[in-house]
């Protein structure tokens, strides 16, 4: 188990402002419910008279009833989000992938037309005017990949604008696209 990762993700939640938002919506409730529906429905003919008998007869359970409910909310709501997003937390990582990447990472269609982009390569694809697969692989080598629609890795390409070589990887999708993964090679 991976302790800073969850003491992350606490932390995370602990300063989301919409933790305490709803801890205070439930709790209020919880209390309005205890405090005074419950006396309300047994009879008390004033709530509020029962809730300050209370005070007056047990103030330390008094009060610690009222904050139970809403560290309880608060609690339950940290536990929630932080189980899910640890449960997540590959699918999370994969995410952003393509926008953490300083290589180029894409996603096209077989005709070579982009669909998918991270931020880094967007703009190296604006900046030497990229807006196909062919027109960083080359029409050849695209064609092959789209002909041979399984993974291959260790291809090596030459991208003449940068005046860069990149190692190929790519993979085909389950909905017929296909995601290239490009590596800059030292020069």
């Amino acid at each position: 188990m991976d302790y800073r990762h969850l003491q992350r993700l606490v932390g995370e939640k602990f300063r989301d402002q919409s933790t305490y938002i709803v801890a205070l919506i439930v709790g209020t409730l919880i209390n309005a419910y205890g405090q005074l529906l419950v006396p309300w429905f047994r009879g008390a003919a004033d709530p509020f008279v029962a809730l300050a008998a209370e005070f007056d007869l047990n103030p330390g359970l008094a009060l610690f009833s009222i904050f139970l409910a809403y560290a309880f909310p608060l609690c339950v709501g940290v536990y929630a989000s932080v189980a899910t997003r640890y449960k997540g937390r590959r699918f999370e990582s994969v995410a952003d992938f393509p926008d953490r990447k300083p290589d180029p990472v894409f996603r096209a269609t077989p005709d070579g037309r982009i669909v998918e982009v991270g931020a880094t390569t967007r703009a190296l694809f604006e900046q030497y005017e990229v807006d196909s697969a062919q027109a960083i692989l080359g029409d050849d080598l695209w064609q092959e990949i789209v002909s041979k629609r399984a993974s291959t890795c260790g291809r090596n390409i030459y991208f003449d604008p940068e005046g860069a070589s990149y190692a190929l990887s790519h993979a085909p999708t389950n909905n017929e696209e296909i995601n290239i993964y490009l590596t800059r090679l030292p020069v």
